[in-house]
């Protein structure tokens, strides 16, 4: 939606176009709190602060210089999980996630950019090879069980709750990543692969799934060398990251102009679909990105026409699911009835819609390390939501989310099993018609 500008000449003269443009989102929240009612982080806390009308005056007060030190609205703005589920029910549209991740960048403007976030989103995501050294390491370090030592004792805690976070919520770490798996595609591939964080280094099998239905296409397919899409760089604050890993990303893509950019992470997907948004100052870059952007595409909305039905029920069929909504699928990508589609239609598979399906399960990327004790009040609801619908297995199409759910369902001692959509129609359905997909490695694209 197009605001038109209020007038408030209280307010510090703001160069920038994107200032302008913030801070106009910002005086139309009209505080009406209708957003209280779906927030996650409000709904698990009852603290006005954590909700989004709260957080847009806190921000709102710092920009118009009523509040002197920008720290005081650390707490409020880095608690948002950035879901968008405020943004669906308000009659404004405003824009709130967005407006945390400006919010935060301004806060890292004021007190400078911690050393090991910066050494982290400038230097070891930009690096790809030397990222994945740096993983081995510590992947090494949990699979000796030095990690499990170091959590027992609660030394992990005292050095750091967000690695003692991470240690509880990471369970298993692969071997190899997608880069050593997968094949790369040629110039003219139809059909690229975006390697996300989260399938790359914590579940590769999610790739290996994706690139089953590719091969089944019988068109030319691999996977990009891209680098990450930059949203913990945006979610954290360093926008200028953000931009940098992006722009590298448009040009690595540009370098397959007629291929289709498949996302097997929705996190991703909707990071890359709006690599735009990163350029409003740059109108060369932002064109650019556009272009990229057209040609972006979520697994779940590629494969809804591509399913070959009837399909003979697998062994493990007949099976109840249910869905979880990942925030970046339905907020961001507004991507809602295709995965649902999908299961509705797969013999063998009883389809019973999730209570609050649309509500975020807290996991919000590298928010679960980073503000463990609210995202797992909000888990909570969810993995209870979850348990109330009787399903064998739970559904998600990002990575983040799956991890967060497998967390909680373990923590609540539930036989419920939750997977990646690939997987389940890997597994569940290759098994059933290898006509659906032959998944041998030979053929499948990996090896």
């Amino acid at each position: 939606m197009d605001h038109k500008p209020y007038i408030n000449t209280c307010v510090p003269d703001l160069d920038k176009r994107a200032d302008k443009d913030v801070y106009n989102d910002l005086l139309h929240c009209n505080r009406c709190g209708l957003c209280t009612s779906q927030c996650p982080t409000y709904l698990g806390t009852g603290n006005e602060g954590f909700s989004p009308r709260g957080r847009n005056q806190i921000f709102r007060a710092l920009i118009e210089e009523r509040l002197m030190d920008a720290h005081d609205a650390k707490p409020m703005l880095d608690t948002c999980l950035l879901c968008g589920i405020c943004t669906s029910v308000c009659f404004a549209e405003v824009p709130t996630a967005k407006l945390m991740c400006s919010g935060r960048e301004k806060i890292m403007e004021s007190g400078g950019e911690p050393f090991v976030l910066k050494f982290v989103l400038r230097f070891l995501l930009p690096r790809p090879r030397i990222f994945e050294l740096f993983l081995k390491t510590l992947y090494w370090g949990k699979r000796v069980g030095l990690g499990w030592v170091l959590y027992h004792t609660g030394l992990l805690s005292l050095v750091s709750p967000h690695l003692s976070a991470a240690q509880e919520i990471v369970r298993k770490v692969p071997g190899k990543f997608l880069r050593s798996i997968l094949k790369p595609a040629p110039e003219d591939a139809d059909v690229v692969q975006f390697l996300g964080c989260g399938p790359n280094y914590l579940k590769p099998e999610v790739s290996k799934a994706a690139a089953c239905f590719l091969q089944k296409q019988d068109i030319s397919f691999g996977y990009a060398p891209n680098l990450c899409c930059g949203l913990p760089a945006q979610s954290l604050g360093d926008l200028s990251a953000a931009r940098e890993l992006a722009r590298r990303n448009i040009m690595l893509l540009e370098g397959f102009p007629k291929a289709m950019i498949l996302f097997d992470d929705s996190s991703c997907a909707a990071t890359v679909k709006s690599y735009p948004e990163l350029f409003s100052e740059e109108p060369q870059w932002q064109q650019r990105a556009a272009s990229v952007s057209a040609r972006c595409r979520d697994l779940t909305e590629w494969l809804v026409p591509r399913l070959f039905l009837p399909v003979s029920p697998s062994p493990h069929l007949p099976i109840k699911v249910t869905y979880h909504d990942p925030c970046k699928a339905r907020y961001a990508q507004k991507i809602v009835n295709q995965p649902r589609e999908i299961l509705k239609n797969l013999p063998g598979v009883d389809y019973v819609e999730l209570p609050e399906a649309d509500q975020c399960c807290g996991a919000g990327g590298t928010y679960c390390f980073l503000q463990p004790g609210i995202s797992r009040s909000v888990l909570d609801r969810k993995i209870r939501n979850i348990m109330s619908t009787g399903a064998d297995v739970v559904l998600t199409s990002s990575v983040s989310c799956l991890l967060q759910l497998q967390f909680g369902l373990k923590r609540a001692k539930s036989k419920i099993q939750a997977m990646h959509l690939a997987e389940f129609l890997k597994t569940c359905i290759a098994e059933g018609s290898r006509s659906f997909c032959d998944c041998s490695p030979s053929k499948a694209g990996y090896g």
